[in-house]
Formats: structure tokens, C-alpha cells, sequence
């Protein structure tokens, strides 16, 4: 009988666990070929060529909407969308899913979905290879989806989350692996990015700027600038923070904020 191999992406430990045991109450035979977690596995997976007969993919990861991907690489296969929210339907279908799934959702759910795979795949012109062209020709004559950012990070705290609204950060800052946000009341938040690059992907580049090779600014609190020397600008924040732009960067700044490049 054919094997059909699946990827699942999902942040929550749990949640993989319930699918895979669900997906083992299919009367067909499934395994499960790669497990991803982040939007940084799945670039990385989508990357090196992977291929599946279909993907269960969460939206929402803790290093950023999974979009993020499908935008720049088409999916090798059709995807079931299985998250917690409904806000993404649209573009779901838009990135070649054929089923959204709303968490909680049960076996017979998860069947309907399967079957829905099931029909579309049984058809003689849908072979694996036939199936991904037709979905990539579809992709190609839909409209271009607009990039989303986030608007809210998921952070991690012992056995709880909390949210940190977007809107509330002053600046971002790497040291070494970590990346921290800081807030307007001066808290500081380690935030589920691998490093500044991932942080500034997940960020929209009309708010945030990377002033220096460790520091992101939000251009809405930027309350002055000064130059501090010859090419370096001295930021000043609320709470009285100063940040530096690098020399390097100070010209591509002030293109970024309106002002001439001198």
C-alpha cells in the first residue's frame, strides 16, 4: 500500500502529539518525515529541496508567521492549515491550502481534511508531479500577497506566555545569540529569534531600521537626532536611551526617515 509521507510545522510540543496521534487513526498508512518548528526550520526545509505528499502547518510560530515562507518559496506539495485563528483563511488558500483547520479540532475534522487531500491527489492527472505544477500554475496567476509582519511576539516565561505588542517596543538588541526587545516602561524582553536578522524579517522595514550591527530602532519613538560625529547619528528615545548609528549605516538612515543622505 503507498506510504504517504507528511511534514508537520508546528511551534507547540503538544499539539504535534495530538496530530500525530489522530494522523495514526487514518486508515491509511502516514509517517511523518520531518517535524519544524520555526519559520527559520522551514525556510531552511523548503530550502534544501524537501518534498512531502502533503504539510500540516501552523500560522503563527514563535519566530514569525509562516507566510513569511510560502511568499518566497512555493510550498512542494498542497497544505492543511490547522491553527487558532481564523484570520489567515484567505491567504491559507492563496499559498496552496486545501483545508484550514481551527484549533480545537478533532478526528473527524482532521478525517474530512485527509479526504479532501485523498480526492484531489486520486485523480490520474494529479500525480505527485502533475499536482505540484497544477498548484504552482494556480499560485503564479493569483495576485502577489502583500508581506505580514507581526504585530505581537509570543514570549516564553517559565511554564507561561505573554504577548509583547510591536507597537510598544523602543529598540531591539543582539548579544550574541540573544535577542532582546525593549519596552516603553524599560522592560526588557528576550525574544524567540535566533538573531537580529530573523527579528528584522519578522518586522516591518516601514517602522523598524537596523541602525548598527546589533541595534533595531523603532522610528516612532525616535524623539531626536544629533550628530555625533562626522557620519554617526545619536538617537534619542524615550526614558532618556541613546542609541548610535554605525558609520555605515548613517546615509541609508536618513534616506529611511526623509533626509537628504549629507
Amino acid at each position: 500500500m503507498l506510504m504517504f509521507n507528511v511534514v508537520i510545522i508546528e511551534d507547540e510540543p503538544l499539539a504535534r502529539s495530538k496530530l500525530k496521534r489522530l494522523l495514526q487513526q487514518i486508515a491509511e498508512p502516514i509517517q511523518v518525515i520531518a517535524e519544524l518548528s520555526s519559520v527559520s526550520e522551514t525556510q531552511a526545509w523548503l530550502s534544501s529541496g524537501g518534498h512531502a505528499d502533503l504539510i500540516f502547518s501552523d500560522i503563527e510560530l514563535l519566530d514569525g508567521n509562516v507566510f513569511q515562507c510560502y511568499q518566497q518559496q512555493t510550498p512542494p506539495c498542497p497544505v492543511i492549515f490547522i491553527t487558532a485563528y481564523d484570520d489567515f483563511m484567505l491567504a491559507a488558500f492563496d499559498s496552496l491550502g486545501i483545508a484550514y483547520l481551527l484549533k480545537p479540532y478533532d478526528l473527524t475534522k482532521l478525517q474530512q481534511a485527509w479526504q479532501k487531500f485523498r480526492l484531489l491527489t486520486a485523480k490520474p492527472e494529479y500525480g505527485n508531479n502533475a499536482l505540484a505544477q497544477q498548484l504552482q500554475t494556480l499560485l503564479q496567476h493569483l495576485p502577489i500577497p502583500q508581506p505580514s509582519y507581526v504585530t505581537r511576539i509570543p514570549i516564553r516565561q517559565q511554564q507561561q506566555i505573554y504577548f509583547l505588542e510591536v507597537a510598544q517596543i523602543l529598540y531591539l538588541q543582539a548579544d550574541g545569540n540573544l535577542v532582546m526587545a525593549f519596552d516603553q516602561a524599560g522592560k526588557r524582553h528576550f525574544l524567540p529569534y535566533a538573531s537580529l536578522q530573523a527579528a528584522e524579517a519578522a518586522l516591518d522595514p516601514a517602522r523598524f531600521f537596523r541602525i548598527n550591527r546589533s541595534e533595531l530602532v523603532q522610528g516612532l519613538h525616535i524623539q531626536r537626532l544629533e550628530r555625533y560625529c562626522k557620519n554617526t547619528l545619536t538617537l534619542y528615545l524615550p526614558a532618556g536611551i541613546q542609541l548610535k548609528t554605525s558609520q555605515s549605516c548613517t546615509s541609508e538612515f536618513n534616506r529611511w526617515l526623509g533626509l537628504s543622505a549629507g
